[in-house]
């Protein structure tokens, strides 16, 4: 599709119009659909384009709208490009392969922002870690600049140090938090005002050690400094609106809560929450400067707030809802009514708005639905015109991609459990008792399966296997109370709700009960490994990429790294279990003390640089496997990260995983 194409099929190309029919009809009494049919002419592209990332990626659109950068894949390599709506030029900037690109934005008309991380080992510091940070490329001078490097008493070896956090009233200058001090002294978490030209800061605000975050104004103004006292509990807010710093709010509090999220347009007030309750508004007040909180109604269009929607400097315009799809709710009557339009129009699709011009006159969004892989589309408010930018993987057709379905189904224990259901493309409906099953766990645990392209579920229905993706409860997404009940459940009802989804699907005769395989990652692949464990009769194999397998030395290993009082200590004690006073319940919902009551064969798949789960963990899993006699295969990816953020080792990840199901579960399509 060729860039800037002004369409009047937008919809047709997106979703509704042009849609071939796919539901089955055996699903209507379940899912609550009509009528489907099979389709034969299903395309099977490769396996390399869903491994690859995506072609397009991390689209914005520059404050006038007069064009868009983002990262494109070409030949194994990302570059920085741009497009110009008026010369119609696609211009190639500079190669961005040697570090994982994770996010590229505009500062400014001239300033694109680029933020990158890597895993690191810096000498005189304990083990890797994932260190990011930000550059910034000039458009006219054709420099790229580290930012913060060179930068006077900046702490050495700190993650997270790509974050911004404000425009500065001054062209070329931005706000950045980072660690400042020696390595022989405690550092401040401080505010910096960047050259963007140089890449050099200066401080601008003195923090503390307990200082986690810091919202500004355009002219410096500090309207908040966020700090979180590990030893005390203690969540203070501070204002330096007056000149001077004063404390106007103080939470006693064993974990960080939401806390500020952003300030109100007029300045008069922060949004805050407390995240002490289950409202469906997640407890959302106007904190003042005085330190009064006020209730606001933030909305319901659809579930639970996803996250507040900010520009530059974190000003609040709007939020958007969680769930299978997305909504949203702007404060702006015309803007709001513009992405609610959209949002309406395609109504079964995803549309997340991703970028906007200074004055809202355009808006830039990425669309996932059953016929797109992820368009990028162009909104023009004032000519009413929608313009297709791009797909992001543009070697997938729309007639290879399965049928994503938002269903429902009761756990045991009468809770409703939200799904998402990915249809074989060309199934057909006759048939579908035969349909081998993956049963797809999503990670986190504090995350949720929505609408969307997900380049594994989309590669295993391609080549015709159903795939399901239970939001079982602690998943976020549909209400703070289905989160709050997973608790605890690491291995227990969080696992049975897993079950329940694949006997539901059974049950109805959607899926062979023999050709049944559960794959997953990071979390999902302690829940694969749970099941195999745990219900073993039902798996035919187990996948799990990047998982926990035993609970113990993992929780000992997130002391090590962050120290006793630390409050993720107090997270994973309340959400798993306590390491010294619940050692037995610990050890009885490790999949690896429990080696010995597997039936399916294992592949294990994790990356040497993980620094959020230790490749030791699939040691560990490896080692017990086959001390039991057990079929187990661990591939170890050289150079990849928790995420899988290379191209290369995603495809290589998704062939061992290909030839895997496929030898013990078959599959429709060659």
């Amino acid at each position: 599709m060729p860039f800037g194409s002004i369409i009047n099929s937008v919809m047709c190309h997106l979703w509704g119009f042009c849609m071939r029919v796919l539901i089955l009809a055996v699903l209507s009494a379940w899912l609550g659909f009509g009528q489907i049919f099979a389709s034969a002419d299903v395309s099977h592209p490769p396996l390399e384009s869903y491994g690859e990332l995506p072609s397009v990626r991390y689209m914005d659109l520059s404050p006038s709208g007069d064009r868009v950068a983002y990262a494109e894949r070409r030949d194994g390599s990302d570059y920085l490009v741009t497009f110009d709506f008026h010369t119609r030029k696609k211009s190639y900037h500079v190669k961005i392969d040697d570090v994982a690109t994770r996010g590229i934005w505009f500062a400014d008309e001239d300033n694109i922002i680029i933020r990158a991380s890597e895993t690191k080992f810096v000498i005189g510091f304990r083990g890797e870690f994932d260190y990011s940070g930000a550059f910034s490329y000039n458009l006219k001078t054709k420099k790229l600049k580290f930012l913060l490097r060179g930068t006077d008493n900046i702490y050495p070896a700190q993650g997270g140090l790509g974050k911004i956090v404000g425009d500065d009233a001054d062209p070329g200058y931005i706000f950045m938090p980072a660690w400042m001090g020696d390595r022989y002294s405690d550092p401040n978490y401080s505010l910096v005002r960047v050259n963007m030209k140089t890449g050099k800061g200066r401080l601008f605000k003195s923090g503390t050690g307990d200082t986690v975050d810091w919202f500004v104004d355009t002219d410096g103004t500090v309207l908040a400094r966020e700090d979180y006292d590990n030893g005390s509990d203690t969540y203070r807010v501070y204002t330096y609106l007056n000149g001077n710093r004063e404390l106007i709010y103080e939470l006693e509090t064993s974990q960080p809560p939401p806390g500020v999220t952003g300030i109100k347009s007029d300045k008069s007030a922060l949004i805050f929450s407390d995240g002490e309750t289950h409202e469906e508004s997640g407890n959302v007040y106007e904190l003042d400067f005085d330190g009064n909180k006020t209730p606001i109604t933030l909305g319901g269009r659809g579930g639970m707030i996803e996250r507040v929607i900010r520009d530059g400097n974190r000003f609040v315009v709007g939020v958007k809802y969680s769930g299978a799809v997305p909504s949203y709710t702007f404060f702006d009557p015309d803007v709001d009514a513009a992405v609610s339009g959209l949002v309406n129009q395609f109504s079964t699709a995803a549309v997340h708005l991703v970028s906007w011009t200074d004055d809202w006159s355009k808006l830039l969004y990425l669309i996932y639905g059953s016929d797109t892989p992820g368009s990028y589309v162009l909104q023009d408010l004032e000519t009413g015109q929608m313009t297709l930018i791009a797909d992001e993987r543009a070697d997938i057709p729309p007639e290879a991609i399965s049928q994503m379905v938002a269903v429902n189904y009761t756990a045991r224990d009468g809770l409703n459990i939200p799904a998402i259901l990915t249809w074989p493309a060309g199934a057909d409906l006759h048939t579908a008792n035969t349909l081998p099953l993956i049963v797809m766990p999503h990670g986190g645990p504090a995350s949720h399966d929505r609408v969307t392209f997900d380049w594994m579920a989309q590669y295993f229905a391609n080549r015709g296997y159903l795939v399901l993706q239970p939001n079982f409860r602690g998943s976020t997404g549909y209400s703070s109370e289905h989160e709050d009940l997973g608790k605890g459940e690491w291995g227990g009802k969080m696992q049975d709700d897993i079950t329940d989804g694949l006997n539901a699907l059974v049950e109805q005769g959607l899926a062979d009960p023999d050709r049944v395989c559960i794959v997953g990652a990071s979390y999902g692949g302690y829940a694969a490994l749970a099941g195999g464990a745990f219900t073993p009769e039902l798996y035919s194999c187990v996948v799990a990429i990047a998982p926990v397998t035993d609970l113990r030395p993992f929780l000992r290993n997130v002391k090590w790294d962050y120290g006793r009082d630390h409050w993720v200590i107090d997270y994973w004690q309340e959400n798993v279990g306590h390491l010294d006073d619940e050692r037995e319940k610990l050890n009885s919902i490790s999949p690896a003390r429990s080696a010995d009551r597997f039936q399916a064969p294992v592949l294990l798949i994790h990356g040497k640089d993980d620094t959020v789960v230790p490749i030791k963990q699939s040691e560990i899993m490896k080692r017990a496997l086959e001390k039991a006699g057990k079929d187990v295969t661990l591939v170890e990816l050289k150079g990849e990260d928790h995420w899988l953020s290379d191209g290369d080792t995603r495809i290589e990840t998704l062939r061992a995983m290909a030839g895997f199901v496929d030898q013990h579960i078959g599959a429709i399509a060659n």
